[in-house]
């Protein structure tokens, strides 16, 4: 009983002091030219699991989603320590485009993630697992959902995909406690939205018990269409009808907004699906998070007093710069104040505003379909959001500020004989949240950066076409947490793939005819509690050749 009266990020802490940290995945077998991944699986706790099949394995054919009914498992009636859901995927040899795999419970996303692709001689297997622990208040009802995983089938695109997911329950013992989640879970919308310049916004419109102390927002937005290689757009005013370009800019990011009003930022990572830039970048190993997306979690608390008035109030999703066009979801989760039927308090500062972005494209020139010179774009952000609410357990004060640079270069060279691309994309971001309480104060502070590079040569001969492309995409992430008694909890986790590619181009249609490579795949993540895990993968010519791991102890 004695966790139940700690503040909710010092309870976070207390239980997950009892978890495993790190689930480290088999490693790929050399000479592996399927799918292999060093991306960490979900930690688990001791107990036995109960499991329940939300699909049994089942062909996507079309482009409707397939309905799925959930009940709660008997076995396993709760509070939960964890709740896992897994996926396992697999795609025919043959020809296919990447897909993009989405599953809805009660209109919440569970997970998100696009597709491998196969090749002739290739049918890839691969597996992807999400924590939904925070969830678990949606999973205490019946609920019914659907799993959309559109694909076609005919004489060209001859690959056939196929799907199965499950969620597994971890019953809380002593040393495996359930954490406080989240009492009301609701999704912004019954399915993903699809956001457009001509229908920017995911609103919904709620009245939230008079009672929530604690406010969270999980968002996924996923780029499609047009905004797939959105870090590869340029401004509206250089596309043509004869440019082979994407408009809107080349910087995306999610908005928050509350009535109206700024309330969040949630960055776009930069994602690459698996038919990106050349399919063969991505044998055996796919960009970071291609196969399994992670929601960016946005903190409302601040905004918690202001939305117990009893009163409707809109939550909207916007993304800067979207065309065509962009999936959109979000999940709200309310923490409630089960000591009091009404949590007062207050916004008492917010200096977020509209997005400032700062575009140089002077030196770029447009002819026909030739693009040339060079563009840089920024979003600078500083700001702060602080509120308070007063509640049974006293007066606590959540005080959010965030530093954040988004940027954009990119350089164009197009002539007869040759197209370079070369693209210079990062997004750094530093938040602090400070919680103050009667107790004391506590701290979460992350770092995070989003870099990719990409370097892009087409050369054109009489006979023939070269092509090399050189590209890095990272993950690094820093939290630092401290406690109210002092003590500090680190974990450090960087993810990067960095592929190279060679190939021949055929002279009249530009597709790839032969190609050599290699990709280096590196995830290392370590803990102050000593966990580590540090996984290298190397492949040449689409073939893992080395498996390496760096850690001197087992995760």
């Amino acid at each position: 009983m004695w966790l139940m009266r700690l503040t909710p990020l010092l309870a976070a802490l207390a239980a997950s002091a009892h978890a495993e940290t790190i689930a480290a995945p088999p490693p790929a077998p050399i000479g592996t030219n399927t799918v292999a991944s060093a991306e960490l699986y979900v930690a688990r706790p001791g107990t036995t699991p109960c499991v329940v099949d939300l699909l049994a394995k089942h062909e996507f054919i079309g482009e409707q989603p397939v309905a799925m009914t959930y009940a709660p498992p008997a076995a396993c009636p709760g509070p939960w320590a964890k709740v896992v859901i897994e996926t396992d995927f697999n795609v025919t040899r043959g020809r296919q485009f990447d897909r993009t795999a989405i599953i809805n419970l009660g209109g919440v996303n569970l997970y998100l993630g696009t597709t491998m692709e196969p090749r002739r001689d290739i049918a890839p297997v691969w597996h992807a697992e999400r924590d939904i622990t925070d969830y678990s208040s949606l999973l205490t009802t019946p609920q019914s959902g659907e799993f959309l995983l559109a694909n076609y089938v005919d004489d060209t695109y001859t690959g056939h995909l196929f799907g199965a997911a499950r969620l597994l329950f971890y019953p809380a013992d002593a040393q495996n406690p359930a954490p406080a989640t989240a009492q009301l879970v609701v999704p912004l919308s019954d399915r993903q939205a699809s956001l457009t310049n001509a229908a920017p916004a995911l609103t919904k419109t709620l009245t939230l018990p008079r009672n929530v102390e604690r406010l969270y927002l999980d968002v996924m937005a996923e780029p499609q269409g047009d905004d797939e290689f959105w870090y590869g757009c340029v401004s509206d005013r250089f596309i043509t009808k004869d440019a082979n370009l994407c408009g809107g800019g080349s910087l995306r990011e999610t908005e928050v907004l509350i009535d109206g009003t700024p309330a969040g930022v949630a960055p776009i990572y930069p994602w690459i699906y698996t038919g990106g830039i050349n399919p063969y970048l991505w044998f055996p190993s796919p960009g970071v998070q291609t196969l399994n997306f992670e929601p960016y979690r946005v903190d409302l608390t601040p905004f918690a007093a202001s939305l117990n008035d009893g009163l409707p109030h809109t939550i909207a999703l916007q993304v800067e710069g979207a065309r065509r066009y962009v999936y959109a979801m979000g999940t709200l989760m309310a923490w409630l104040d089960e000591g009091v039927s009404v949590v007062t308090g207050g916004l008492t500062r917010n200096t977020l505003k509209a997005p400032e972005i700062n575009v140089d494209d002077a030196r770029m020139s447009a002819k026909g379909s030739d693009l040339n010179g060079q563009m840089t774009t920024t979003l600078p952000r500083d700001y702060v959001i602080e509120g308070y609410v007063v509640t049974s357990h006293g007066r606590v004060t959540t005080r959010l500020h965030q530093t954040s640079r988004l940027s954009n270069h990119q350089a164009y060279e197009t002539s007869l004989t040759q197209a370079i691309w070369r693209v210079r994309q990062s997004t750094d971001l530093a938040t602090t949240l400070t919680t103050t309480d009667a107790a004391g104060v506590q701290t979460r502070m992350v770092e995070e950066s989003f870099p990719l590079t990409i370097d892009y040569h087409d050369t054109f001969h009489k006979d023939y076409g070269l092509q090399d492309i050189d590209l890095y995409q990272g993950l690094k992430r820093t939290i630092r947490e401290t406690g109210i008694d002092g003590r500090v909890r680190i974990r450090n986790e960087d993810l990067s793939t960095a592929p190279k590619l060679h190939a021949l181009l055929d002279p009249k249609t530009h597709r790839t005819k032969a190609t050599t490579g290699t990709s280096v795949h590196k995830v290392s993540v370590t803990d102050s509690d000593g966990a580590c895990y540090d996984r290298t993968l190397t492949s040449r010519n689409n073939v893992v050749v080395t498996v390496s791991d760096g850690c001197t102890t087992k995760p």
